[in-house]
């Protein structure tokens, strides 16, 4: 990975742009959008919606080189504190290719999202550096008609770089293999974070602690998503694990995930944590990708931030 580069924290009062990278969910679902907008303004954000966020093409928004447009003209205005994915999709890696990283490391700030747009993430910090944040997304997440006020606090706090916000108090997690680790995280939505693998814009693996959760995948199609993951070395490579609080992954014939990774990672040493919630979970901790985790077993908090990850 490249040098760490931190982006401004992200205040209060600040202005904030939302884009969508991959399905029109504020097209097909605008009251959800609507009131995560409000939401949003609520914790005292002013908000710019991109013209493209809100449009229908098919299964995705606009056109990649209209939604780059959008992206990359958020990037370089310098009104523009943060940005915010709206939703998710199964379409993020079209944009990869014309991603500007000399834009992005030139321009650095707070950039936000959730299942699909990881894969966006992932492929930002990993080809500039830049601290990216896996964490709520506008119509999911701000737009829910209950919003969760953990998942609003913590975006609040580690956006805004409170450091005791990197101790995620309160997560309940399970040990499933003891041990400690220290690394940059990588994070994301096992089938997102996929598509990286094996192209120019693919995680630094060595040493990473690896976070990772799916949404409705039974567990043999999890277990098939992993093995690619260690046929291409990457468990081979990692520090440390933690799983996510997965939402709709049913047991396939009589195996829930933890019988799954017991088996698969059967040859590997590294610590295992799961539980974790973020992601596709209503409750969500925000995770800054590429920043420095500890993850320790014995401790009463056994995963903490420990690096900077806002300047």
């Amino acid at each position: 990975m490249a040098q760490a580069i931190l982006p401004a924290a992200l205040k209060p009062g600040d202005r904030v742009g939302i884009v969508a990278s991959s399905a029109p969910e504020p097209f097909t679902d605008p009251a959800w959008f609507e009131r995560g907008l409000t939401a949003l303004k609520a914790q005292g954000y002013e908000v710019v919606v991109a013209e493209t966020t809100t449009q229908e093409f098919g299964y995705r928004v606009a056109p990649e080189q209209q939604i780059l447009s959008d992206f990359h003209g958020f990037v370089t205005d310098p009104t523009i504190k943060g940005i915010i994915f709206a939703g998710g999709g199964k379409n993020s890696n079209r944009l990869l290719g014309g991603l500007d990283t000399g834009l992005l490391a030139q321009h650095p700030k707070v950039i936000v999202g959730v299942s699909d747009p990881t894969v966006l993430l992932n492929a930002i910090t990993a080809r500039t550096g830049l601290i990216t944040f896996h964490g709520p997304s506008v119509v999911w997440d701000w737009g829910s008609e209950a919003l969760n006020e953990l998942t609003a606090r913590h975006f609040v706090q580690i956006a805004g770089g409170d450091v005791t916000a990197g101790l995620l108090e309160g997560a309940s997690l399970t040990v499933l293999r003891s041990g400690k680790a220290e690394g940059h995280l990588v994070a994301g939505c096992l089938s997102a974070v996929r598509n990286l693998l094996g192209t120019p814009h693919e995680p630094e693996w060595d040493g990473a602690v690896f976070a990772w959760e799916d949404v409705s995948k039974p567990i043999e199609l999890l277990d098939a998503t992993l093995t690619h993951f260690r046929d291409q070395g990457v468990l081979d490579k990692i520090s440390g694990m933690v799983v996510g609080e997965l939402v709709n992954c049913e047991d396939s014939r009589g195996w829930n995930v933890e019988a799954m990774l017991h088996d698969l990672c059967d040859g590997y040493s590294f610590p295992i944590l799961t539980g974790l919630p973020f992601g596709h979970t209503s409750t969500k901790y925000t995770l800054p990708i590429g920043a420095r985790v500890q993850l320790d077993t014995n401790n009463s908090a056994p995963l903490q931030i420990i690096g900077p990850w806002v300047s």
